[in-house]
């Protein structure tokens, strides 16, 4: 069922029953219907039909499998690279074969978003279409979907609401990258896009309220519309212009003060690891840790010892 509640059935589970494997993980927007990430571990599949709710732009991460894309009678087999991408929007007509073992993450983008994007970045209303690609190196799509992965690990087995800021981040960042660079957008479309990418910085009177913002609410799901509307501006600007001013993104900014948050009450309270990866925000205990190691070094009950 869909996350607006109706009998919609999503992309993932779809994909679930024809390949008869569950997802390693699976992390599903709580604000997007539709929206998500997976990661999956394929042994072979069969006839996979690109006529799903969402469009899937896929990351390989392990494996040797071949691919075969078969569209119009005629079929292409790829070896693809750790690393490559593949774009596979829910309208198209192909037909998908994997030959041997392959783990791959998994972005399901509802196509209302990529056509919400094109509305609040042009003056117009283009019709923009995301190219049907295959195994392509891309590095910035190849650098996005590391930090994208590492963000989820600690979550394997896992099927839960992700942090809405991270995911509002991701549709937004990918659809003006694929748009940008993979899209059948016209000059003017571009044009424009280069000309957003000069965004001016956000005042730091506005950086100001945003953190203080953030910061009373750390233990909260925090979504990127209520932090644009403080500053009165689109989500696509203030995302820009706050990664501009402050060289990362809100997320990242969040992650840290949470994890500084974490790392305080670690050093001067006797509150159970548990409980602080609620107080700080994290979505489990497994991911709090995960997400912590990353960061020190150490586990948070080493980090605890230790201090």
């Amino acid at each position: 069922m869909g996350a607006d509640g109706d009998a919609r059935v999503a992309t993932p589970e779809l994909l679930a029953r024809v390949a008869g494997v569950r997802p390693l993980y699976l992390v599903e927007s709580s604000r997007i219907s539709g929206l998500a990430v997976a990661k999956w571990r394929f042994d072979g599949l069969r006839s996979l039909d690109e006529r799903n709710p969402e469009s899937i732009l896929a990351y390989r991460t392990a494996g040797t499998a071949c691919a075969t894309k078969i569209s119009g009678g005629q079929a292409i087999r790829k070896r693809p690279r750790i690393g490559s991408a593949t774009f596979l929007p829910g309208d198209g007509s192909a037909t998908w074969i994997l030959d041997g073992t392959v783990e791959v993450v998994h972005l399901y983008l509802p196509p209302d978003e990529l056509g919400r994007f094109a509305e609040q970045t042009f003056d117009v209303t283009p019709t923009v279409r995301i190219d049907d690609f295959f195994a392509i190196e891309d590095p910035w799509l190849d650098g996005y979907f590391r930090i994208l992965a590492s963000e989820f690990e600690g979550l394997d087995g896992a099927q839960r609401p992700a942090d809405s800021l991270l995911l509002d981040e991701t549709v937004h960042l990918v659809a003006r990258h694929l748009v940008r660079r993979h899209s059948d957008a016209g000059p003017r479309a571009r044009r424009a896009l280069e000309l957003q990418a000069k965004v001016n910085p956000l005042r730091p009177s506005l950086v100001r309220r945003v953190e203080q913002y953030v910061n009373e609410r750390l233990d909260r799901d925090i979504a990127l519309a209520e932090l644009a509307r403080l500053c009165c501006i689109s989500v696509d600007h203030f995302l820009r212009s706050y990664r501009a001013a402050r060289g990362i993104t809100p997320y990242r900014y969040v992650l840290d003060q949470r994890l500084g948050r974490a790392s305080t009450m670690l050093r001067t309270t006797s509150v159970p690891v548990a409980q602080i990866a609620v107080e700080c925000g994290f979505r489990s205990p497994s991911h709090f840790s995960t997400r912590f190691h990353t960061a020190f070094g150490v586990s948070p009950s080493r980090f605890r010892r230790t201090a």
